[in-house]
C-alpha cells in the first residue's frame, strides 16, 4: 500500500512530529509512505518533501518583516481584527496555496490512501477533492484541532457555528451572517461532500464535535489515539529521575508547562489559583513542594512554591526527562483538542491531574492515572493535586505503574499503527 502524508508543519519539531511517526510506523509494517510537508526544510529521509524551495522562504521572510511594519500603521494595514483566543490562522480558506496538479508531480507517485494532519495555510477543499478524484484514494484527515470542523477557527469555544454553517463569527467579531467564515464553510462543504473522507478523532471530545459538525456529520468517523514513543518516553523511578535533574529526592515535584500565565485556553489562570490554595493551611503538602516548570513564563511571574524553570525545551528527550522526575504533571487546560502532553506523562508513568477537557477524557482515570477534575474549577484542581502527591510511597508506585501498563496497551506506535493501517485496508477492501 502506498500512503501519503500531508502536513504543514515541520515533522521533526513540536506537534509536527504526529507526521514523522506516522511514517516510521507505516513503513515498520512494510507499506510504502511519503510525507509532503508545505514549509521547505532539511529532512533526512528520501520520503520526505517540501512544497516550497529555499527561494519561497526568502520571499516569504521578506512579506513578512513588509507584513509587520504595515501592521503599524492601521490605515495601511489590511490585517482583519480576530479574537486571538479563537486562533484564526488561515483567513480566507478558499485562497489556492498550490494547484493540485503540482501537488501530484511533487510527490511523483500513485498513492492508495492519503492522510491530512495540520491543514492551516497548505491545501483547500477542492485541493481535496480532487487528490481524491484523481487518484482514487480516500482521504483520512487527522484532527489535531477543530480548525477542520468550522469556517475559521481552531477552537470554537461555546459557538456551535460549525454545526450549522458558520456566519455571524465571534472570532471575527461579526454580526454579519454571510461573513468570511460562512464563505469558507460553503466552499469546504461544497468540495468536502463530494470527497470519500474519513475523519480520525485522536479523543472522545473530538469525536463528538465533528459528529455535530454539518461538514462531517455524514461522514465516517473513526476514533485512534495519537501514538507515543515508548523508548523514549520510558519508565524509569522517579528517584533516578529527580538525580537526573539535580532534585533532592524528598521533593514533591509538580511539572507543568507553558509560555504565559495570561493563556487564556491554556487555563493557567486556574493553575495558579489551585497552587495558591494547596499552599493555604488546609494542605499539608507544601513544605517540600517543588515547580517543574517548561516554557519561557515572564521574569515577574511570582509563584507560591519553589520553582525550577527549564526554559523552553528543545527536544523529546529533554521533555521526557522533566516527566520522569515528577510525581505529577499538570493540565489546566480549558479548550484543547489534546494535549499530547497527556499522552506522554502518562506513558512515562507519570500521573496527570487536569481538567475535563480534550484527550483527557479518554486517558486520564480518577484514582487510576491521576485525577479529572470539573473545568475551571480551580478548587477540584487543587484537590486532584493533592490527592496524588499525598499517595504513600507504595501507592503512588502503583499508580505510575498503572499510567505506563495502560499507555502500553492503548496508544504505543505499533497499537496506533495498526488501527490505521486496519482502518485503511477495510475502506480500500483489501
Amino acid at each position: 500500500m502506498n500512503v501519503l502524508i500531508l502536513s504543514t508543519q515541520n515533522p521533526y519539531l513540536t506537534s509536527g512530529i504526529v507526521a514523522y511517526n506516522l511514517y516510521n510506523g507505516i513503513k515498520s509494517k512494510g507499506h510504502n509512505a511519503k510525507v509532503l510537508i508545505r514549509y521547505y526544510g532539511k529532512y533526512d529521509e528520501a520520503d520526505f518533501m517540501s512544497m516550497e524551495t529555499r527561494l519561497d522562504v526568502v520571499k516569504e521572510r521578506i512579506k513578512t518583516k513588509f507584513k509587520r511594519l504595515m501592521d503599524r500603521f492601521p490605515l495601511l494595514s489590511n490585517k482583519v481584527r480576530t479574537d486571538p483566543e479563537y486562533h484564526v490562522q488561515d483567513f480566507d480558506q478558499t485562497r489556492e496555496y498550490y494547484s493540485t496538479k503540482k501537488i501530484l508531480r511533487r510527490i511523483n507517485f500513485k498513492p492508495d490512501a492519503i492522510i491530512y494532519l495540520f491543514q492551516q495555510n497548505f491545501l483547500t477543499a477542492k485541493n481535496l477533492f480532487e487528490l481524491n478524484k484523481i487518484t482514487g484514494a480516500p482521504i483520512y484527515w487527522f484532527l489535531m484541532d477543530t480548525a477542520p470542523l468550522t469556517g475559521l477557527c481552531h477552537y470554537s469555544w461555546d459557538c456551535t457555528g460549525f454545526t450549522k454553517g458558520c456566519g455571524s463569527c465571534p472570532a471575527l467579531y461579526s454580526n454579519i451572517e454571510n461573513d468570511q467564515s460562512a464563505i469558507n464553510f460553503r466552499y469546504k462543504h461544497k468540495y468536502l461532500s463530494k470527497t470519500d473522507i474519513h475523519i480520525i478523532a485522536p479523543t472522545e471530545w473530538q469525536s463528538k464535535k465533528a459528529i455535530k459538525s454539518l461538514l462531517f456529520k455524514d461522514k465516517p468517523i473513526h476514533k485512534i489515539l495519537l501514538s507515543i514513543d515508548s523508548n523514549v518516553y520510558d519508565y524509569i523511578p522517579k528517584i533516578q529521575g529527580k538525580k537526573n535533574l539535580g532534585i533532592p529526592a524528598n521533593k514533591k515535584v509538580i511539572f507543568f508547562g507553558s509560555t504565559s500565565v495570561d493563556h487564556k485556553r491554556k487555563g493557567m489562570k486556574y493553575l495558579m489559583e489551585a497552587l495558591h490554595i494547596l499552599k493555604s493551611d488546609y494542605y499539608k503538602i507544601s513544605d517540600n513542594v517543588l515547580l517543574l516548570i517548561a516554557g519561557n513564563f515572564e521574569s515577574d511571574t511570582t509563584f507560591p512554591f519553589e520553582f525550577k524553570n527549564l526554559g523552553l525545551l528543545k527536544n523529546s528527550e529533554q521533555i521526557a526527562a522533566a516527566y520522569h522526575a515528577a510525581d505529577v504533571f499538570v493540565c489546566p487546560s480549558i479548550e484543547d483538542a489534546g494535549p499530547m502532553m497527556i499522552n506522554q506523562s502518562i506513558m512515562t508513568g507519570t500521573p496527570v491531574v487536569s481538567f475535563e477537557m480534550g484527550v483527557s477524557e479518554d486517558l486520564v482515570l480518577t484514582a487510576k492515572t491521576g485525577y479529572r477534575a470539573a473545568v475551571r474549577n480551580s478548587i477540584d484542581l487543587a484537590k486532584g493535586i493533592d490527592c496524588v502527591l499525598s499517595l504513600t510511597d507504595d501507592e503512588h508506585e502503583k499508580m505510575c505503574e498503572t499510567c505506563r501498563t495502560f499507555a502500553i496497551h492503548n496508544y504505543t506506535f505499533n497499537i496506533s499503527t495498526e488501527k490505521i493501517i486496519e482502518l485503511m485496508r477495510r475502506s480500500l477492501k483489501l
